[in-house]
């Protein structure tokens, strides 16, 4: 759409805005924030534009075209300084409850002043400005965090990357885009840490970057980098046998819920991690189960699911699961203590240290009517007597920083009523391994 002078644009949280102006300038208005365009001129076909803009609050990210012409301006301004500058990159914040105001210049050069000082700003770095005062010494920003860019596409979700902490650096800014102008922001998130879990993503590629934010809260250079998602349609979740179970079945039954992103699946069996040599391999299986194909000696195997979409693209495998084939074990003996636990267990692999684990389970595949919704601190959730029929499963992990991640595929399963019984007699347990 088309914006002109005088019109007050605000983002609300978890928003941004992208304005192209008349020049090809491009500006980036973060979350949680308000600009007023007080001029945009161009005249006629000299080149010369006249870009004057208010920042209420909030943080501006600009990209200005170098500009012509002696009358040629582009200005941001916050309620107590003025950015100047004839063609650079540089960011300003205004914070609406200090006063505050900062300028970041990451290339060229800009002039920032008010009634009381004027000063200029080199690439590299920044100034500050508190309320009511003059502008500061410009300072270096932190430099550009070295990333663990994945070089291979990620296959799972939810992901994460990583890079190496910055001397000075307390937080960190991690912004993802579909595109490395970074015009749509998919995520923009401040963090703790030295990692970032990525939003869900469609297949394809994807830019990332992250900075570093000083103790002044001066946001420094953005490292980039290009990575390339390939996690769907994800696998399902994993019933029976899960990892590092005891098989006792010499021809056993392997069992998954089914993915509201799959037509079939494809399933493999093997007795080494590299699957260089199957033992059970179909490759369109239908339904919600297989079974091995001929008896198995006793011994280690491991297996593995894979969701096919209706268009015939086969998503990623889960890791190698491994299980054991052992004989019957003997009667234990009387008196002997039994292991207590729920009549329905859901467990998945755990994360990073520290993190938690909220779960979600419905009737319904849209979680209209969810009917257990907790957070644990462990990756595994015990339930009594959960009643028998159809259940929708979702799982997220909630990061040390407190960033909830993204839900994981809407996966389905079906209590037995047969489990009914069990639980009844007081016995019985249904396992769900949850592959995030």
């Amino acid at each position: 759409m088309s914006v002109g002078y005088g019109t007050e644009l605000d983002t609300a949280a978890d928003t941004s805005l992208t304005l192209q102006l008349a020049d090809s300038s491009r500006v980036l208005l973060q979350a949680d924030s308000a600009l007023v365009l007080d001029r945009l001129s161009a005249y006629g076909r000299t080149g010369m534009v006249d870009t004057r803009m208010r920042l209420k609050r909030g943080r501006l990210n600009s990209d200005v075209t170098p500009l012509s012409g002696s009358a040629a301006c582009f200005t941001v301004s916050t309620p107590n300084t003025i950015s100047s500058v004839r063609g650079t990159h540089f960011r300003v914040a205004a914070d609406e409850d200090s006063g505050d105001a900062r300028t970041e210049v990451v290339s060229g050069h800009v002039d920032v002043g008010n009634n009381a000082r004027h000063v200029m700003v080199d690439g590299g770095r920044g100034v500050s400005t508190e309320a009511a005062g003059k502008p500061g010494e410009p300072q270096p920003l932190l430099a550009a965090p070295s990333v663990d860019c994945p070089a291979q596409p990620i296959g799972q979700s939810p992901a994460q990357i990583q890079w190496k902490p910055l001397d000075r650096a307390e937080r960190y800014r991690v912004q993802v885009a579909l595109t490395d102008r970074f015009e749509a922001l998919v995520l923009d998130t401040v963090v703790d840490g030295t990692h970032a879990t990525l939003p869900s993503l469609p297949d394809g590629a994807h830019a990332f970057r992250v900075r570093g934010i000083d103790s002044a809260r001066m946001e420094g250079l953005d490292a980039t980098c290009i990575f390339t998602i390939a996690a769907h349609p994800q696998p399902p979740l994993i019933i029976d046998p899960q990892p590092g179970a005891k098989v006792r079945a010499t021809r056993p039954e392997f069992r998954w819920t089914e993915s509201i992103e799959a037509e079939s699946y494809a399933w493999q069996l093997s007795a080494d991690d590299s699957f260089s040599q199957l033992l059970g391999d179909n490759n369109n299986v239908r339904g919600d189960h297989v079974r091995a194909p001929q008896a198995l000696p006793y011994g280690h195997y491991v297996w593995r699911i894979a969701s096919r979409d209706k268009d015939g693209k086969l998503g990623p495998y889960t890791s190698a699961m491994p299980f054991d084939l052992v004989p019957e074990p003997p009667a234990p003996a009387p008196g002997e203590p039994k292991h207590e636990h729920g009549d329905f267990v859901l467990s998945w692999p755990g994360g990073a240290a520290g993190q938690h684990y909220h779960i979600q389970l419905a009737r319904k595949p849209d979680f209209s009517d969810v009917q257990v919704d907790q957070t644990l601190d462990v990756p595994e959730l015990s339930l009594r007597k959960l009643p028998h029929g159809k259940w929708y499963a979702r799982v997220q992990t909630v990061d040390t920083d407190g960033y909830a991640g993204p839900w994981g595929a809407i996966q389905r399963t079906r209590v037995p009523c047969t489990a009914c019984r069990w639980v009844a007699a007081g016995g019985g347990v249904v396992l769900l391994w949850l592959v995030l």
